[in-house]
């Protein structure tokens, strides 16, 4: 199995991800973001993008060779096409993908994020890059959603990080454990 979790910048991809893998018996969580973390960095590089989701492909079908068989990936997708995209490099590892996209209030993202910068003063302009980032990747998805599923929509405004996993694991329609 399979799951891809979508979702603008800070609304816990990443936290959602490792508590989530914790419901399998054996299982792998891979980070868009940090596998993709490369240098020079553009956010808008079809190049990039397609490398990234080459190594996802990559390192999946290696953990799969050594006798993993569920995934939980994250990375924020901001069409329908780049999720299909990366849906269709991993459909021969696994046929059941299960695609989720985390959502939230802004007032929500923005008291996440603003608690996430205490403590560090050395950064001020990088707090109002994130909200400001938040609030176009929110919109971008949205309008995405037009265009075909970004995943199944959780919103997690009310929820604590196990509450989401917990979400996500009680929508899967089925809970293979190999």
């Amino acid at each position: 199995m399979i799951i891809i979790i979508n979702g603008p910048l800070g609304i816990g991809k990443t936290q959602v991800s490792e508590k989530l893998v914790e419901f399998f018996d054996r299982a792998v969580m891979l980070d868009g973001d940090y596998i993709g973390a490369v240098h020079p960095f553009e956010i808008y590089d079809d190049e990039r993008i397609e490398y990234l989701y080459q190594t996802l492909r990559h390192l999946t079908a290696y953990h799969v060779e050594h006798g993993y068989r569920n995934f939980v990936l994250n990375y924020v997708f901001e069409s329908a096409a780049s999720l299909a995209r990366l849906c269709g490099l991993l459909a021969d590892l696994d046929g059941e993908i299960y695609a989720f996209r985390l959502t939230c209030t802004e007032s929500e993202m923005e008291r996440r994020i603003r608690s996430r910068a205490v403590g560090r003063p050395e950064e001020p302009d990088y707090l109002a890059w994130e909200l400001q980032r938040f609030r176009q990747l929110t919109a971008i998805q949205e309008a995405a959603t037009q265009e075909g599923n970004l995943g199944e929509v959780i919103d997690t405004t009310q929820l604590s990080v196990p509450q989401v996993a917990q979400a996500i694991w009680d929508a899967l329609p089925s809970r293979r454990q190999d």
